[in-house]
């Protein structure tokens, strides 16, 4: 009987064995699959693995799609102190360069001292684009047109088709396009070109446009990315102002801590690196509030208990909200954002979106925020709540990009 009990036992023992071993090679499988999403570049640091995002390799068109569907409403009374108009709604599954405005990511990449001409001369995009391809046209006026690319005025109206075709819809024929303009007969230079059926211009069709930097052009902010042709394929790398691969700051990911863990009093936020993102784009640490849920990942580092990182934890976002944003965008989401830091500048929060205790497995997303040049000066920015984006995993004695 009692050898009966021992064989049960031990084949009990042999199972459970057998399951965590399959969990732990499963879930190693799954976190290869999810970088193999995103361009990598594998690195090894003695004992540890480390994957550094490929920005050569990465751009706004094969970053992973939303998770989730949200909406950014801002009240009428706001839109003229802002200038423009950057309320948007998205959805799951939609591709975050048809969801960021070019203002969103000025500060970050510097995207508006680009034109067309610069971006095909790093990625080409169709020959046979209309001006209804490059969005920003839409919305701009003889007036602005004139003042983003001064050139045009001393030609003839004949001479630029989608101009004297435009004129010819309110009677007004000949003379050079700074006459037109000066005259302003009935308006017509206030007038928007989208009243024209842009797409049967071709894009050479404008002198000097393809020329003519993004940021000359009329609320070229609230063009999104894919607005501009080329724009979403050009890699994060190649922009004004580049994300590069110098300078990494790394933690060891030590342990993973699940949704059991509270915060507590006696771990004050000098033992955090989560939290929110002020007005100068820096990560302010904040602790777990005392007694409330506070998944987290604790770090380790490569120079031991001596190390800046030893000991330090990274909270999930799904755990503890912040404050976030400021100015007139500051109250969007209830003026909260998820925990996280800014890892490699201000385009994105990286936020701890989960984490499995049993597996030893922490997941990261990116959130994205809206930010407005004001028009006389200063600017605003919402919460870093539009996401989650799906990056890099990691598992537990893996290596963690903290900053750059």
């Amino acid at each position: 009987m009692r050898k009966t009990n021992f064989r049960i036992v031990s084949r009990i023992g042999v199972l459970i064995c057998l399951v965590i071993g399959l969990s732990i090679i499963f879930s190693i499988q799954r976190i290869k699959a999810q970088k193999q999403l995103i361009p990598i570049i594998n690195s090894n640091v003695g004992k540890y693995q480390l994957a550094i995002p490929d920005w050569a390799k990465i751009s706004w068109a094969n970053l992973p799609v939303l998770q989730e569907a949200g909406q950014l409403s801002v009240p009428s009374e706001f839109i003229k102190q802002l200038g423009y108009d950057p309320s948007r709604i998205w959805n799951a599954g939609q591709k975050l360069e048809s969801v960021v405005m070019l203002g969103d990511i000025e500060d970050a990449f510097k995207s508006s001292i680009l034109s067309l001409k610069k971006i095909s001369s790093i990625v080409s995009y169709p020959s046979n684009l209309s001006l209804k391809d490059f969005g920003i046209v839409k919305w701009q006026t003889l007036e602005s047109l004139l003042k983003a690319i001064p050139s045009l005025g001393s030609l003839n109206v004949s001479q630029v088709k989608p101009i004297q075709d435009f004129l010819s819809l309110s009677g007004v024929s000949g003379g050079t396009i700074s006459e037109v303009v000066g005259t302003n007969l009935n308006g017509i230079a206030q007038l928007p070109l989208e009243k024209l059926d842009l797409s049967k211009y071709s894009l050479n069709s404008i002198p000097g446009l393809e020329q003519t930097e993004i940021g000359s052009f009329k609320d070229w902010q609230r063009s999104f990315i894919n607005q501009v042709p080329g724009l979403s394929q050009l890699p994060l790398s190649q922009m004004p102002q580049p994300l590069s691969l110098t300078k990494i700051q790394v933690g060891v990911a030590s342990t993973v801590f699940g949704k059991a863990e509270r915060g507590s009093s006696k771990v004050d936020a000098s033992y955090y690196i989560s939290g929110s993102v002020n007005s100068k784009d820096a990560t302010v640490a904040i602790a777990c509030e005392e007694g409330k849920e506070c998944a987290y990942l604790e770090l380790g580092d490569l120079a031991g208990s001596k190390g800046a990182m030893y000991g330090k934890r990274w909270a999930s976002g799904l755990s503890q909200k912040v404050k976030g944003g400021f100015g007139l965008l500051g109250s969007v989401n209830g003026g909260k954002e998820p925990t996280g830091r800014l890892v490699f500048g201000s385009a994105f929060k990286v936020v701890l979106t989960g984490t499995n205790e049993s597996k030893g497995t922490a997941d990261f997303g990116l959130y994205f925020r809206a930010c407005v040049h004001l028009p006389f000066g200063g600017r605003t920015c919402t919460p870093y709540f539009i996401g989650p984006v799906p990056w890099l995993p990691v598992h537990e004695n893996d290596l963690v990009i903290v900053g750059v």
